[in-house]
């Protein structure tokens, strides 16, 4: 006879079945992109191949795409795709030797292996979408004003030469990896908190052909004379049950409702 008892038993089994998937589970998988959520460099995504366009003035639209080389410091994330993005960024203000940017976005693609082109722009947006990350205003020291990207430049702001670097703030806001790394881990310096940092790199290199006057078709790739680097630094949400994980959930609490219908027939017949 199923007692009170061992239906609390098997309610607490039920849940240990569908919480087993969730403790256990540290790779993420998402439309074919996996990281370990385990790993010591959590979250940390790196870009290669990153191409941008040349600003001097305030209001100017900074442009750029690139791709996605490593995520956790393995550079096989991306099993059969590969996974680009586009930015923009606002001038906000040019000072000596430093620019802020407002706004910003970053979108990131999932396309098969072999699209990417680095020397097609058109390339970086083909295939879905996988990730949105919308700019988040910060403070850095060093910075007479908040922005949500800041530029210390070696050389001018139109042509930086090697050792400039950018810092900057972004939230995650869209597409189905969104869920994976919302985690406002990163203090943005003014007592909130950001999904990723930005880190980056970049001097004025333009492609071999180009001339030093940058195009500004966006479509072509001399339209884009600085070349770089760049990482972004969040950390996963590791209490987002993957599906599989629900699947289990599902399985024992299947299990739990097949029992307790059962004594309830138990029950009705003896009655």
């Amino acid at each position: 006879m199923l007692t009170k008892k061992s239906i609390g038993a098997a309610l607490v089994c039920a849940l240990a079945l569908g919480a087993s998937g969730v403790a256990s589970a540290t790779m993420v998988t998402v439309d074919g992109v996996s990281w370990d959520t385990a790993s010591p460099l959590d979250l940390t995504i790196n870009a290669l191949n990153l191409r941008e366009t040349s600003v001097s003035g305030i209001g100017q639209v900074l442009h750029g795409y690139g791709q996605i080389g490593s995520i956790n410091g393995n550079n096989n994330f991306c099993s059969g795709c590969d996974l680009t993005f586009t930015f923009t960024y606002t001038v906000k203000t040019i000072g000596v030797q430093q620019v802020v940017f407002d706004d910003g976005l970053i979108n990131f693609y999932v396309s098969n292996p072999g699209t990417y082109d680095v020397t097609d722009p058109t390339t970086a947006s083909l295939g879905t979408s996988w990730l949105t990350l919308t700019g988040h205003t910060g403070s850095l020291i060093g910075f007479a004003t908040t922005g949500t990207l800041f530029g210390k430049v070696n050389g001018t702001v139109a042509d930086p030469t090697t050792g400039s670097s950018g810092q900057g703030f972004l939230d995650a806001t869209s597409g189905p990896a969104m869920m994976y790394v919302d985690s406002n881990s990163q203090p943005d310096g003014l007592g909130g908190f950001a999904d990723f940092s930005l880190n980056s790199e970049f001097q004025t290199f333009p492609a071999n052909g180009c001339g030093t006057m940058p195009t500004t078709d966006l479509d072509l790739l001399c339209s884009y004379p600085i070349e770089g680097t760049a990482s972004l630094i969040g950390k996963s949400v590791t209490s987002v049950p993957e599906p599989a994980e629900i699947g289990l959930l599902g399985l024992g609490l299947g299990v739990l409702g097949f029992l307790i219908r059962r004594h309830r027939k138990e029950t009705d017949r003896r009655e």
